[in-house]
């Protein structure tokens, strides 16, 4: 009866990663995280301790927060706003996105199975949608999962609002399942898997989300070669999905896309450089401490704000926060995590979060090197292929910071980085016993 209810609670824990592709109705991925916060906060209860380990990262983390708002409110923001529903879905998602961090770090939870749930959900419901989408995508009719653009055409969205955060969502969930068919070892589930992720590279390259593609496939090479270990099995392995694939690219379209991936006179690329020149122009005026956090879109919409150096308070090539008055709450942002950290928290924002992601990658590295374990080497190369495909596709969109994509990496990062904790503990153990045997 115990283990019944530890499931269903682990199950809840988990179902987040259910609602990334239902962002039109946000309510219900808000609710799933207060509803994995109090559960977490239940087992804190019965357990009252970190994993050990998992410490310096929430440490960091707490760090990162801590300036983030502290920028906030140098900056001349409101403490009311810091709550602003529109704030926290927008400019200061953030917060938001990286909470998970803090309730999956429990040491009363059983990770392995956390992960199972995580794996589980995140195939049944992406390739479920995979399916209705493609659907939709090829009769045109329903306009239920699809959207059109007048640059892009017909798009794959989800019950999202923007193809680009369905398609990092895809991105990731690619990225699991194409570990899981590399370490498939019967041919039922090799076959299970490799249906599964020809059906959600689909859907992925529908949502014509070009970060998105480069993101999955950065990612899928590194994911081959730490599998194989050998460069010529690498490959075989990726000339092989490339023929599986090349025509569904064909026939969908995707190519056109794909091409303008190298197109840099497209009004995208135009419009990014635009933005990114706009971002280096704050970061020159501010670079210690930047604009401020959450203060890019604040500054971004008022005409020639940027050029007008007295909106900035403060000494100008050091320190010069953006303090006006007018509150900016929606979606826009530099399209480039990096720039958009750089301009808003400047030069400390910047190291504190890619110290942050490359301090979680280089732990959970080391640990599927030193691990043996099948389940736990699948979680380990999973969250390694989820943030190199992050810090990838964060060149292109604000990613680090996008609710979507955040809230996979949010769930099975904290998992991954408890069980390279667990298995260490064990070893420690069992070098105890043999230590112990040959005395």
């Amino acid at each position: 009866m115990k283990n019944i209810k530890n499931n269903i609670l682990y199950f809840l824990m988990v179902l987040p990663a259910g609602f990334v592709l239902v962002n039109k109705f946000p309510y219900l991925l808000i609710a799933s995280v207060f509803i994995s916060i109090i559960i977490g906060f239940v087992f804190y209860i019965k357990k009252p301790f970190i994993v050990y380990g998992q410490n310096e990262i929430l440490f960091l983390l707490i760090i990162v927060f801590t300036y983030f708002i502290l920028s906030y409110f140098i900056s001349g923001q409101n403490f009311k706003n810091l709550f602003n529903f529109h704030f926290l879905r927008n400019d200061g998602n953030f917060f938001f996105c990286y909470i998970l961090f803090f309730p999956f770090a429990l040491s009363a939870l059983n990770h392995k199975t956390l992960a199972n749930y995580y794996f589980k959900l995140i195939f049944f419901i992406f390739s479920l949608f995979s399916f209705i989408g493609l659907i939709d995508f090829a009769f045109k009719n329903w306009k239920l999962f699809t959207q059109t653009d007048p640059e892009t055409g017909l798009m794959y969205t989800a019950l999202n609002f923007a193809h680009n955060a369905t398609g990092s969502a895809y991105a990731l969930a690619c990225v699991f399942i194409l570990v899981f068919f590399l370490n498939a070892k019967k041919f039922l589930f090799r076959f299970l898997y490799l249906f599964i992720l020809f059906l959600n590279i689909v859907a992925l390259f529908l949502t014509k989300s070009r970060a998105s593609y480069i993101g999955f496939i950065v990612a899928a090479l590194i994911i081959i070669f730490l599998n194989f270990k050998s460069l010529k099995k690498t490959i075989i392995t990726l000339i092989s999905l490339i023929v599986v694939l090349t025509p569904v690219i064909i026939f969908t379209g995707t190519y056109k896309r794909i091409l303008q991936i190298f197109d840099f006179s497209s009004a995208t690329i135009v419009i990014r450089s635009f933005i990114w020149q706009k971002c280096l122009l704050l970061f020159s005026l501010s670079p210690l401490f930047g604009i401020g956090f959450g203060r890019f879109n604040d500054i971004f919409n008022i005409d020639k704000a940027i050029f007008n150096i007295n909106r900035l308070k403060g000494v100008n090539g050091l320190f010069s926060l953006y303090v006006g008055q007018n509150f900016v709450f929606d979606s826009s942002n530099a399209h480039n995590s990096y720039l958009h950290f750089l301009a808003e928290t400047g030069i400390i924002g910047f190291l504190l979060i890619t110290f942050f992601w490359i301090f979680c990658l280089i732990k959970i590295t080391n640990a599927y090197f030193k691990n043996n374990e099948e389940f736990d080497r699948k979680v380990f190369l999973s969250s390694i292929g989820t943030i190199i495909s992050l810090l990838v596709m964060s060149f292109f969109e604000n990613f680090l910071s996008a609710t979507t994509v955040m809230i996979l990496a949010s769930i099975i990062i904290p998992i991954s980085l408890s069980l390279t904790q667990v298995e260490k503990y064990l070893l420690s153990i069992d070098r105890q016993k043999l230590n112990n045997r040959n005395f």
